[in-house]
């Protein structure tokens, strides 16, 4: 599945796909973007098949019903509606557009990764383990972006070597996309990635 989304100031790509022989994907998504902001969360539930789909929907589905929060708020959110469910790792991406900066929360193993024209790189480490609606802490950063840069986020189903070339060296996110293709047939999970680029 494939679903685009874009505005004036950005233009985003998401890809999802289940694990093979299984009917419900662990993986879930949700990408919206506003005259304001955009914001994604990508939520990947422990395990595989319906018990982990019901986790990380219920996961992007309580960003998709509050998206005006703030990431933090969201992120207390996920936890809260997790609970007596399987659990799941989760990223959070909200950026505002008004004052080119973009705030960035994660609990687990999803990797996000931007790429800036001036060649930097921000690659904010997450906060290790998932969210089960015990008590947690939340590690939300907080970074200036440059017009033109490009950013991945992406599940452990997603096995690609280099993504900061990725990044660096294709000029669209329809290129990017097209040139992970290959990995997302060698997938032995579920598989979700999100790429975009704020204009």
């Amino acid at each position: 599945m494939i679903q685009f989304e874009s505005n004036p100031f950005v233009h985003t790509l998401a890809y999802q796909v289940g694990k093979k022989g299984t009917v419900y994907c662990g993986d879930s998504y949700f990408i919206k973007a506003t005259n304001e902001y955009f914001i994604c969360v990508v939520a990947d539930g422990l395990g595989s098949g319906e018990m982990a789909y019901m986790s990380s929907a219920a996961i992007s589905r309580v960003v998709e019903n509050h998206h005006e929060d703030n990431v933090q708020s969201l992120m207390e959110r996920c936890n809260t509606v997790v609970k007596d469910k399987r659990g799941a790792t989760v990223s959070i991406l909200k950026v505002e557009f008004t004052n080119k900066q973009f705030v960035y929360s994660s609990v687990g193993n999803i990797v996000f990764v931007l790429y800036s024209p001036s060649g930097k790189f921000i690659y904010p480490l997450p906060i290790l383990g998932y969210l089960s609606g015990k008590p947690q802490k939340y590690r939300t950063q907080s970074y200036s972006y440059e017009k033109g840069s490009k950013f991945i986020l992406y599940t452990d189903g997603l096995k690609a070597p280099s993504v900061k070339s990725l990044l660096k060296d294709f000029h669209t996110i329809e290129d990017i996309s097209n040139h992970l293709e290959a990995y997302t047939r060698k997938r032995d999970d579920d598989l979700t990635y999100i790429v975009g680029q704020l204009l």
